[in-house]
């Protein structure tokens, strides 16, 4: 059994722990409105089309889904945006550490426990990638540059920010990290070598690894995965980082209790559609741990409180 397909075992075995909720009859009544806090072409527009693409054709819905991109502020502008939607249970929006890590480093007036929990998906483990026309080949290789490497991710303060904080800590590497709205920007910067490696999780790279245009030298997981096997990971080269990104949908504050079932059953049932793995899940190397309602809002809880660990650590709390 692969680890993929292990794992894919651990969240049947929690969504048949959930109970099977079973949706209301007439929700949705009209169109649902899918926010990415980031452009197209990354991580959370990916997820929110196939998500509306596949609840189309799995049928679990039948009115449309409108996919908006409203980026900026490493998500501040959509969580301003979903938090003006208040009591819509119409509205869902993709959230990933930049949910916890935002609110913490800017002064934005929100923070997640604003908003409604619906799911963890999953978490995705983190990747050093270099453009591999520079023929990196290790950790030792960025190492022995001995000089200042720009590093690409996705805003101050995202888990791509931890990482390379602490591969700075733990090799004594002199980085800086810069950061872009989006995945798509990552990638593009990368392509034209306008930085020297980027921390990303394997979603927005994986067609450029497949074509050898990118190479990737580290996974922040804790032993290798099967999809990627030929990645070390950080520990293997001396460097203890093991820190993944969740992956997860929150709805809008001020809705019911049963409107979040409702929501909840809606996403469970996509999670549990072949489609749903083969399409989503297998290609973007998520690893499906799904947990729903109270139990993500009190996993949210804890990565926060990580989280104001680990930024306090690096003197970035503003609050």
């Amino acid at each position: 059994m692969t680890f993929l397909s292990k794992a894919a075992s651990i969240a049947a075995v929690g969504l048949s722990l959930i109970g099977a909720p079973v949706l209301a009859e007439g929700f949705p009544d009209r169109p649902l409105e899918f926010v990415a806090g980031y452009g197209p072409g990354g991580g959370h527009d990916t997820m929110l089309r196939t998500m509306a693409r596949l609840m189309e054709q799995e049928d679990i819905v039948d009115v449309p889904i409108n996919v908006v991109n409203k980026e900026g502020g490493s998500s501040a502008v959509a969580m301003g945006y979903l938090n003006a939607r208040k009591g819509s249970p119409y509205h869902l929006m993709s959230i990933t550490s930049s949910h916890i890590a935002t609110p913490l480093t800017s002064n934005i007036g929100l923070n997640y426990a604003d908003f409604t929990p619906i799911a963890r998906i999953g978490i995705d483990p983190e990747l050093l990638v270099v453009n591999a026309s520079k023929g990196f080949e290790s950790l030792e290789d960025l190492k022995a540059e001995g000089r200042m490497l720009n590093v690409g991710g996705t805003a101050t303060g995202s888990i791509e920010h931890i990482v390379t904080m602490q591969l700075a800590e733990k090799t004594g590497m002199e980085l800086n990290f810069i950061p872009f709205q989006g995945d798509g920007e990552v990638v593009t910067a990368l392509l034209s070598n306008q930085i020297d490696f980027a921390i990303t999780n394997p979603g927005p790279v994986s067609d450029y690894l497949s074509s050898d245009k990118f190479k990737a030298l580290a996974i922040s997981t804790e032993e290798r995965v099967d999809s990627l096997p030929d990645v070390p990971t950080f520990v293997e080269q001396g460097a203890d980082i093991k820190i993944s990104l969740f992956r997860g949908l929150t709805a809008a504050p001020g809705i019911s209790d049963e409107e979040r079932d409702e929501l909840i059953a809606m996403v469970t049932k996509l999670f549990e559609t072949e489609a749903w793995q083969k399409e989503y899940i297998e290609p973007n190397a998520v690893v499906p741990l799904v947990v729903t309602g109270q139990d993500f809002a009190d996993y949210l809880g804890e990565t926060e409180a990580v989280y104001r660990e680990t930024l306090g650590e690096l003197g970035m709390i503003s609050n």
